[in-house]
């Protein structure tokens, strides 16, 4: 499923097959919320279908590989929270936080834009802003070829002669039967991990 803002089992699946597939320090994909979740049956498990990759996963475009310095990715991060929990609702979009594979992050939703998050790692290890990082996402219609999941400026980028559909498919071929779950990659101190809604005070828990 796909529901929660700060991390879901479906798209920790699709980053780690992009990461598994070219090898990256990160791999990075917008939040898409939508989606029905692929629900087991009696036998405890499902077919995922084309079908449903289709539905996971409707925008199928080439895979990009680029680099990026530590201290672009952290200002980055703290560009990404204010698109999710800025107190002016008009500076908002895009709704849940952008899902990765290969790196954590944690943050402060309610803290203001610049000073939410607390501490990045990739690798399991804590970010060295003048390292350089490898990282990979999809590309999208209309950015320039340097923007990778609105990080601009990435350098050495690489478009891909194979798409995400691509690369689920073979990922499943090799891994398959697949359990995703949630794994703490980007958790927040004053959120709950299942956390539905960018409005604070709601209290609708799906189950």
């Amino acid at each position: 499923m796909r529901y929660f803002v700060l991390e879901t089992p479906m798209d920790n699946l699709t980053t780690d097959a992009l990461r598994w597939k070219v090898g990256t320090d990160v791999a990075l994909s917008n939040g898409f919320r939508f989606c029905p979740p692929l629900v087991p049956d009696s036998s405890g498990k499902a077919d995922i279908t084309k079908e449903h990759l289709r539905s996971m996963l409707p925008v199928n475009t080439n895979v990009r590989t680029g680099e990026v310095t530590g201290q672009q990715i952290l200002d980055w991060w703290e560009q990404e929270p204010e698109n999710v929990f800025a107190p002016d609702p008009t500076k908002r979009f895009g709704g849940w936080v952008v899902r990765c594979s290969g790196m954590e992050m944690n943050l402060i939703s309610s803290k203001p834009k610049g000073s939410r998050v607390n501490w990045v790692k990739i690798g399991g290890r804590d970010l060295d802003p003048a390292a350089t990082y490898t990282i990979a996402a999809c590309e999208r219609e209309g950015d320039p070829v340097t923007t990778l999941c609105r990080i601009q400026n990435v350098r050495n980028p690489q478009t891909k002669s194979f798409t995400l559909h691509d690369v689920i498919e073979e990922y499943l071929k090799v891994h398959s039967p697949v359990s995703p779950r949630i794994e703490g990659r980007v958790t927040a101190t004053d959120q709950p991990q299942t956390l539905l809604s960018q409005l604070p005070g709601t209290g609708y828990e799906f189950r």
